[in-house]
């Protein structure tokens, strides 16, 4: 059963502005997948029409969650199914103290007073904030705010989590925990949908990767989707750091057919490629060094010096 069917997707603002044109897509319970696409392709609009905030004037057959469609007079029970975490964490904090935040959600339910607390307990503990309970939500950190905002939407224990931008204006620090705290959600077989702009993040969580532009441009493995830069470049969007430094070593002479997304991939495809050069990678300028990087570093947009 899919946890998310959208089928032949429209939304058009009051305004006349179309939003989201003959959008379509399946993803798989378990799967985790990344949502990308330029600033106003319509990827907010999307999450707004999964838990029934928003949606289509033509079908509500348009979206289902868990094989069921989303009917706006029964948005208080989504939750259930999929969480939804916004970028702006003061948006989902509004009560006095952040244990009350994280227990709204199950008291709503109609869950009983013991097991309201085993869920906020739960809840604060997978985010790191453990002990919390007391403490007042605006005097959080940006990144505690941003776990904080994720704990409410874990405690009501959906099968779907969906984010909207969650490493956005994080430190390297807050951004580090926020990604363990997902690949562990991850890892527990539930299906992850990340909205987001940091591309260095996607193949630490998402191993497909659909590319939104009002409708789908692209769908595939993250590495497929990464791998096609003309796509990519053309509607503005980057590729992670890591492939960009192993195109610019294939320059050298690196022998590489697959660049790799992350750290991990780099570390591997290093290893593989000095245990089969006895120990050695061998690097080299030739003719076309120069103009390879040129051409490289250009096509993400980076000014390239000048070489000599």
């Amino acid at each position: 059963m899919p946890a998310i069917t959208i089928q032949d997707l429209d939304y058009t603002f009051s305004d006349g502005t179309v939003a989201l044109e003959h959008v379509s897509f399946e993803i798989e319970k378990g799967e985790s997948v990344a949502l990308i696409g330029p600033n106003g392709a319509g990827k907010s609009t999307l999450l707004l029409h999964l838990n029934g905030i928003l949606h289509s004037s033509v079908s509500r057959e348009s979206v289902r969650i868990l094989n069921e469609s989303v009917d706006p007079k029964k948005i208080h029970e989504m939750p259930k199914k999929i969480g939804i975490v916004f970028q702006n964490a003061d948006d989902m904090l509004f009560m006095p103290l952040l244990g009350d935040d994280v227990a709204f959600g199950p008291i709503n339910l109609g869950l009983d007073k013991e097991e309201v607390q085993r869920r906020v307990k739960d809840a604060l503990e997978m985010v790191g904030l453990a002990g919390y309970e007391h403490r007042v939500p605006h005097h959080l950190s940006g990144g505690e705010k941003r776990r904080a905002a994720l704990a409410t939407v874990l405690s009501m224990e959906p099968e779907i989590l969906a984010m909207d931008e969650p490493t956005a204006n994080l430190d390297p620090k807050s951004r580090r925990e926020l990604i363990e705290i997902l690949r562990r959600f991850k890892e527990k077989g539930k299906t992850l949908l990340i909205i987001t702009h940091d591309v260095n993040a996607i193949p630490e969580l998402a191993e497909r990767v659909i590319v939104l532009n009002k409708t789908v441009i692209a769908d595939g493995p993250t590495c497929d989707i990464f791998s096609d830069t003309e796509m990519l470049v053309k509607i503005g969007l980057d590729v992670p750091v890591i492939m960009q430094i192993f195109e610019i070593l294939q320059c050298f002479g690196y022998p590489c057919d697959v660049l790799p997304l992350s750290i991990e991939g780099a570390v591997r495809n290093l290893t593989e490629t000095m245990e089969s050069g006895a120990g050695h990678v061998h690097l080299h300028i030739h003719e076309h060094t120069h103009s390879g990087i040129s051409s490289a570093r250009s096509k993400y947009h980076v000014h390239a010096e000048k070489h000599e």
